[in-house]
């Protein structure tokens, strides 16, 4: 899955229900004699193969998911509709009172509208974007990274899981952790993209498949201020429009 065809807060875990699938997954050469993994790529290919295979997470061109936002301070539930082609997105947000809030990337361009009108996001390394764009981020993960290493078993939020310790090309400190049992991706530890470089954890839980490949349907993302949590409702994946990402006309004034 990538990173997120939604804001990376949205990915999650469901081990009950995937547990059949994962205990089948046969071990790997360079596993200890314990049964731990103990490299960074045994980590990624055990994952791509919990998500169902590499031809599962390339089968996805075209996405199109609907779903819902709680916060800290807001009283209510925003909706989302999330749509995404490789390295393209466009985010639609209904806040509770109504007001909605829109934010695409057509390939080239990082932009949202409010309220109060447009803006081109300025303060994100643009490899970071696309990297948030990419439909086939879980085949693409070590692409992004000067380093990805793998530092061995720890605890995260309660569960044993295999830690990787990255750095992106853009230089913000990056950790993943994938669930010992089932090697779904459990959650990170990061840096944030924009220039506050502020600390956040965030949590993926209760993964699903909708046709495709797994998708995490609950995620949290947590702050030093606050907590937001996402619920993925549907999938589909009917072909998208590349006019659909098209930069609205706000948007392209501010660029002359």
């Amino acid at each position: 899955m990538r990173r997120l065809h939604m804001p990376k807060q949205l990915v999650g875990v469901l081990s009950l229900a995937l547990a059949p699938v994962i205990l089948a997954l046969p071990l790997r050469a360079d596993e200890t004699q314990s049964g731990r993994l103990t490299s960074t790529q045994a980590v990624l290919e055990r994952y791509e193969e919990a998500l169902g295979g590499v031809e599962a997470i390339k089968k996805v061109q075209s996405e199109t998911a609907h779903g819902e936002i709680e916060r800290t301070g807001m009283s209510g539930k925003a909706t989302f509709v999330s749509y995404a082609k490789p390295f393209k997105s466009l985010f639609k947000v209904t806040r509770p009172d109504g007001e909605q809030v829109t934010s695409g990337f057509d390939g080239t361009v990082s932009w949202t509208i409010t309220s109060k009108g447009a803006s081109i996001d300025q303060g994100t390394p643009l490899e970071s974007v696309r990297r948030d764009a990419d439909l086939q981020y879980a085949l693409h993960q070590p692409d992004y990274f000067r380093a990805l290493e793998s530092v061995g078993v720890t605890d995260f939020e309660g569960r044993p899981c295999y830690h990787l310790h990255g750095t992106t090309h853009w230089g913000k400190e990056n950790n993943q952790f994938y669930d010992v049992e089932t090697g779904l991706l459990a959650g990170y530890r990061y840096q944030s993209d924009d220039a506050s470089s502020k600390p956040v954890t965030a949590l993926y839980t209760e993964y699903k498949s909708f046709g495709a490949r797994l998708m995490p349907t609950m995620a949290i993302a947590r702050t030093d201020m606050q907590s937001q949590t996402f619920r993925l409702l549907s999938v589909t994946y009917d072909p998208l429009p590349d006019s659909l990402f098209a930069l609205p006309a706000a948007v392209s004034a501010l660029m002359k």
